[in-house]
C-alpha cells in the first residue's frame, strides 16, 4: 500500500515539474520568438523610415515670458534652409518648462531642426524609429510597432533629456546664408 502511494506521489510530482517545465519553456520561446520579430521588424519596416510626419513636441526651460514672445523654427536640409517659420507661445507661468510643438508637418528624418530663442539658438537632429511591443501584465500585447526617439543630438552633443535650456542655448548664429 504504501508503495502505490508513493508510485502515485512520484507521478504526480513528475507531472507537476513537467507541467512547469512545459510553462517556463513556452515562456522563453515566446519571448525569444518575439524578440526575433522586433529585430526583423526594425530592420524592415523601422529603419526604411526616412520621413517624420507625426507631431514632436519640445520643452523649453529657464527663459522669461518676453523672451518666449517669438521663437523661430527653421528646417534645414543639408546646407541649405528648407523652411523657417515664426511662433508665439503661450506662456504659462505655473510651469517650470513651456511646451510647444513643432510646426512642420512633415521632414526628412536627416533635416535639421534650428530653433532660436531670444538669440540662444539649439540644433536638433538625429531621429529615428524603434520597434517596440505595447507590454502587458503577461507580455507583448498585440502587433510590433514603430515608434519615433524623438531628437538624439542636440548642438552636436547627445540630447539627454531633449529639453531646450537657456544654458546650453548657442550664442552664434549656425544658420547657413541665405
Amino acid at each position: 500500500m504504501l508503495k502505490k502511494i508513493l508510485k502515485i506521489m512520484g507521478c504526480l510530482i513528475a507531472l507537476f515539474l513537467l507541467f512547469v517545465a512545459f510553462i517556463w519553456g513556452s515562456t522563453k520561446w515566446s519571448r525569444y520568438s518575439k524578440n526575433r520579430e522586433q529585430v526583423k521588424y526594425q530592420r524592415e519596416v523601422c529603419d526604411t523610415i526616412k520621413m517624420v510626419s507625426e507631431p514632436i513636441q519640445i520643452y523649453i526651460s529657464d527663459f522669461s515670458k518676453k523672451e518666449l514672445k517669438e521663437i523661430h523654427f527653421y528646417l534645414q536640409e543639408g546646407k541649405f534652409l528648407k523652411r523657417d517659420t515664426v511662433v508665439s507661445l503661450d506662456f504659462k507661468p505655473d510651469n517650470t518648462a513651456q511646451l510647444i510643438n513643432l510646426p512642420f508637418k512633415s521632414f526628412n528624418i536627416t533635416d535639421q531642426v534650428i530653433v532660436k530663442v531670444a538669440k540662444r539658438f539649439f540644433i536638433l537632429s538625429g531621429i529615428d524609429y524603434q520597434a517596440y511591443y505595447n507590454y502587458g501584465m503577461f507580455g507583448p500585447v498585440g502587433p510590433c510597432q514603430c515608434g519615433m526617439t524623438g531628437f538624439q543630438t542636440l548642438n552636436g552633443k547627445p540630447a539627454g533629456s531633449g529639453w531646450l535650456i537657456k544654458a546650453h542655448g548657442l550664442l552664434n548664429d549656425p544658420l547657413p546664408p541665405r
